[in-house]
């Protein structure tokens, strides 16, 4: 589940990274090194989601290649379909992927909760 949303957020990122997609969802235009860090940001999400896949303990790495593969197909037809019906979603969504990502990530170690004792 870590998976899907990191590539969720990186998707987001990625379209955010794009003149037409930042225009539409954020109302605005934005400089050329802003984009590039967008699409740096995405790039990073992406790598880390599939550095994720393969690094937990699963039965084997080429099932977690697999597992990053869909991961990464479902959140790009997600992101695709926020950034043509509902651009302005894109940022809250891409945002909200990347919280749960690590919530998720997090109660899934065991340090979610963790008090004293």
């Amino acid at each position: 589940m870590t998976e899907l949303l990191l590539c969720l957020a990186g998707w987001c990122a990625m379209a955010l990274g794009m003149d037409r997609h930042h225009e539409d969802a954020l109302r605005r235009s934005a400089t050329a090194p802003t984009l590039q860090r967008l699409r740096g940001v995405g790039w990073v999400l992406l790598a880390t989601a599939l550095a994720h896949a393969v690094g937990r303990p699963a039965p084997t790495v080429p099932m977690g290649l697999v597992w990053w593969g869909v991961a990464l197909s479902l959140a790009a037809l997600a992101a695709t379909a926020l950034a043509t019906w509902r651009p302005r979603w894109l940022p809250t969504a891409g945002v909200a992927a990347l919280l749960a990502a690590l919530f998720v990530g997090a109660a899934a170690t065991g340090c979610a909760g963790a008090g004293p004792g």
